[in-house]
């Protein structure tokens, strides 16, 4: 049996193509190249808008693609290396420090966790961490990934925060901060929320990157009132970086594709 094609789902993936090669274009520009009604296009941006798939410029009225377009794609790819790689990795990780970890990836302008050791960590104090989210600005699995991300990504990332009416998103809009938490963790290596209080735990996290992405980010966690930041970074973070490397190392092993939007 034969369907009818969906014109306007056809025209608003010919609208993602385009400005995924282009990077950025007017309303105008996209129904010049495309040879498609104007008040169409303005339909389609919207909705792809609403969508956070792309967000407009105030200053010049240009659409740019957001980084939600990579979920398009990568799921499948994103499944596998952390079912082969990371979840077994994390688990030696776990199992070593005895203190919980977790492996996060970046969607929708957050930290998701995917993995977790918090099932069978002895000094665990959550359960059900998988799918949790942790703030960008306000976790250390979000620092990392922020610090460590290429200039470009965390400019798109910054600018979708900072249009948010969440307060927790203020911190986006503090230069003075963003500038002295990338430079920390790019001086130490791992990320940071010492400068939080949390009343029951506390972390470190570090970047796994491929090539110069950030592919995921991994921590450990532990309860605040047993044990300081510097003896955890004394005793543990060498175990979590070794990890981070290990995972890498796999990454490069099964020439891990990440998907470009």
């Amino acid at each position: 049996m034969t369907y009818k094609k969906i014109c306007s789902l056809d025209r608003g993936l010919k609208v993602l193509e385009y400005l995924n090669t282009v990077r950025a274009a007017t309303a105008h520009e996209i129904a010049t190249e495309l040879k498609l009604p104007r008040p169409t296009v303005y339909r389609i941006l919207e909705t792809l808008e609403d969508r956070g798939l792309l967000y407009r410029s105030v200053s010049d009225s240009v659409f740019r693609l957001t980084n939600a377009v990579r979920h398009l794609s990568e799921g499948f790819i994103d499944e596998e290396w952390i079912r082969t790689i990371g979840a077994p990795l994390l688990q030696r990780l776990g199992e070593k420090v005895l203190w919980p970890t977790d492996l996060a990836t970046f969607e929708d302008d957050a930290m998701v966790i995917r993995e977790s050791t918090h099932s069978f960590s002895p000094f665990s104090v959550d359960v059900g961490m998988i799918g949790r989210k942790r703030h960008l600005l306000k976790s250390p699995l979000g620092r990392a990934y922020l610090a460590f991300c290429p200039d470009e990504e965390r400019l798109d990332i910054l600018a979708s925060l900072r249009r948010s009416q969440d307060p927790d998103n203020a911190l986006s809009r503090d230069d003075a901060f963003l500038d002295k938490m990338i430079e920390s963790s790019r001086a130490n290596g791992y990320s940071n929320c010492r400068e939080l209080e949390h009343v029951k735990c506390a972390s470190i996290a570090v970047p796994v990157m491929y090539k110069q992405y950030v592919i995921a980010c991994i921590n450990i966690v532990w309860v605040a009132a047993t044990i300081d930041y510097d003896e955890v970074v004394t005793r543990y973070l060498p175990d979590l970086i070794q990890t981070k490397l290990d995972m890498e190392a796999g990454l490069i092993k099964m020439d891990f594709q990440r998907s470009q939007a």
